[in-house]
């Protein structure tokens, strides 16, 4: 049986700790990584901007070798960026969760766009807590605690740069001509990364799927073994 190793990259102001419930539905077979990413917990980082993270998260990938790997949300879009900078890396199949750019460029005023980054990082938790909210049946009480300690204490120059640069990035304009094959695993309800954003995708990609959850942001809260065996099926489907 053919081994495969996956990637997990979590979202903006979380830990690696995110994908804990969905690793045990995985087969023998795969091996599943879940880095924490750089600044995620910890003050003052280097890199601390979305150029330094991809090159971040090209070495590991480089180190690493996954076939699959795939990004939520924030993680989506620095997945994204890497690859647009860097190529494919021998990544067979990329994954985008709840993280699909659209198709035209934001038209909001960046004194608009802003106002929003400060008001982040007035309560970056009510911010999450939707998601940690969904998280209550299959994640540890512990695992929860460790996610919001890691919210709280990650930088926020590091947050704001990355919002900051994915909002000046076209990563619309780079999808038709993108190097792998693109899973999309998205959320029916999410109003944050809307699905209709994921269905473009799929019918711009040279070769894509797409898997639908009801669920806002985080479709692997509701029913992680689901989440699993799609990802799975879909890796297999694209590779």
């Amino acid at each position: 049986m053919k081994k495969v190793k996956c990637v997990l990259i979590h979202g903006s102001g979380m830990s690696g700790i995110t994908w804990n419930p969905l690793i045990k539905h995985f087969p023998k077979n795969w091996e599943v990584l879940t880095p924490t990413l750089p600044g995620h917990g910890k003050k003052a980082p280097k890199p601390n901007n979305l150029e330094g993270l991809s090159s971040w998260l090209k070495k590991y990938i480089s180190k690493e070798k996954p076939m699959l790997v795939g990004g939520w949300s924030m993680g989506s879009f620095l997945l994204q960026n890497t690859i647009n900078k860097y190529g494919k890396m021998g990544i067979e199949v990329v994954s985008f969760i709840n993280g699909s750019p659209s198709e035209k460029t934001s038209s909001t005023p960046k004194k608009v766009l802003e106002k929003r980054i400060m008001n982040y990082f007035q309560n970056p938790i009510r911010h999450i807590t939707p998601t940690l909210n969904e998280m209550k049946i299959f994640w540890k009480r512990e695992e929860i605690d460790s996610i919001i300690k890691t919210c709280k204490n990650t930088d926020e120059g590091l947050l704001k740069n990355l919002r900051w640069d994915m909002f000046d990035a076209n990563f619309g304009e780079k999808i038709k001509n993108f190097p792998a094959p693109i899973l999309l695993m998205h959320g029916v309800y999410d109003k944050i990364n809307p699905l209709n954003q994921a269905k473009w995708v799929q019918k711009t990609a040279k070769k894509s799927c797409l898997f639908e959850f009801k669920s806002r942001h985080a479709p692997f809260t509701k029913n992680p073994k689901d989440f699993a065996e799609k990802m799975v099926k879909g890796y297999e489907a694209l590779s």
